[in-house]
């Protein structure tokens, strides 16, 4: 069903949707340079830290297990309002936790407020979509990307100026949270499709008809995870490479994920969404095979530009199929794509960490491959139904 906004509305209301999902991930990853600082604060080893980082993804996924269905009653516009101001109040939780048990539970609670905010810009990304006719889900994604990269900078630059991370965060948020508030204030009304033929059930588990597409997107979500937590350590251990090239591997494989999502609108238009899953599976791939048969600086650093590449419109590609079918509300299939890939994004990480020790790391990584191999058969449940 095309849902069509008026032409002087069009613009606005796809920068306003864009500027959302940047001002979020400003407000949400500011915080991630400071750790290290929170880690000698609290006094922790790297065991503890760890548990305490787990409270982000629990609460996370705790709270996409029962959003969906939440989003729904609440409206989209008014659970992106609710999620925006949770998630910056929330954020000044952390850096004020006293013990490492605090910590956790601080990372907790702001992972139980980001699912509202989550599920309910990703639906109105497709609302306006639909409403422009003209593909734009990718590029809001690149301006996540964006935002994440402008607020893990930020928090460097505060890091270095001396700013505690209590103060770095309670000025972070005050703005981009008032931001995003603001902007959702100010949007141009989007036409809301009738209400779904499908119920909203308590809990946004995946349906039978829609794990293929929810499955889709776990391989690639593995390796944007893998290459987040471990592509210093391979650069480091394996190639015995030095920081520079250390930081390069980081930014290789970031710069490419954030111009596929930019240009993966109109390559979504042109091929179709089923043929540029299949072809940015291959090239995550075969950027993943190189990584576990080179050893050279400047062959790892273009195999994580590749994994990037590969993976940059996978999650894009999911979230726009699942908010396309009718057989439930739009919020709820959205949330059980988001709890299926965050799962496989948080799992893969350790998964790669436990196998390495048995066969090492670069063999670890390989058995990323067949989750994405998996992945390229699943791409026709990409197909609108």
């Amino acid at each position: 069903m095309t849902i069509e906004l008026a032409p002087s509305g069009k613009r606005a209301a796809i920068w306003n949707i864009r500027a959302l999902f940047f001002c979020e991930a400003v407000v949400l990853t500011s915080i991630f340079p400071r750790f290290p600082d929170l880690k000698e604060t609290l006094a922790l080893d790297h065991a503890q830290l760890g548990l305490s980082l787990l409270g982000l993804p629990l609460g996370t996924l705790l709270s996409l297990l029962m959003a969906g269905g939440l989003v729904d009653r609440l409206g989209t516009r008014r659970a992106s309002l609710i999620g925006i101001a949770l998630v910056a109040v929330c954020m000044l939780l952390p850096p004020a936790a006293p013990s490492m048990m605090a910590l956790f539970f601080a990372l907790f609670v702001v992972g139980l407020s980001l699912a509202l905010v989550e599920i309910g810009m990703n639906v109105d990304a497709d609302r306006v979509e639909k409403s422009v006719s003209k593909p734009i889900m990718s590029s809001c994604h690149g301006f996540w990307s964006l935002g994440a990269l402008t607020g893990t900078g930020l928090g460097a630059l505060c890091a270095g100026f001396g700013i505690s991370p209590l103060h770095q965060v309670m000025i972070i948020s005050a703005i981009f949270g008032l931001a995003g508030i603001l902007i959702i204030q100010l949007r141009t009304p989007i036409p809301v499709p009738p209400p779904s033929a499908g119920q909203s059930p308590t809990f946004a588990l995946p349906t039978k008809a829609l794990l293929g597409l929810a499955v889709f997107a776990v391989g690639l979500q593995m390796s944007e995870g893998a290459a987040f937590d471990w592509s210093g350590i391979y650069m480091k251990e394996v190639v015995g490479a030095n920081a520079t090239f250390i930081g390069m591997a980081y930014f290789s494989f970031t710069l490419p994920m954030a111009i596929g999502r930019f240009f993966g609108d109109h390559f979504r238009l042109v091929l179709g969404p089923v043929r540029l899953a299949r072809i940015t599976t291959v090239i995550a791939c075969l950027g993943l095979l190189v990584l576990g048969l080179t050893e050279t600086a400047v062959g790892s650093i273009l195999a994580w530009g590749l994994v990037g590449l590969g993976a940059s419109m996978a999650f894009p590609l999911a979230v726009t199929a699942a908010a396309e079918r009718d057989d439930r509300p739009a919020a709820v299939n959205v949330a059980s794509v988001f709890l299926v890939a965050f799962t496989a994004f948080v799992i893969g990480p350790p998964l790669i960490g436990f196998v390495s020790e048995w066969i090492g790391l670069q063999n670890g990584l390989m058995t990323l491959l067949p989750f994405c191999i998996l992945g390229y058969f699943l791409a026709p449940s990409l197909k609108s139904k």
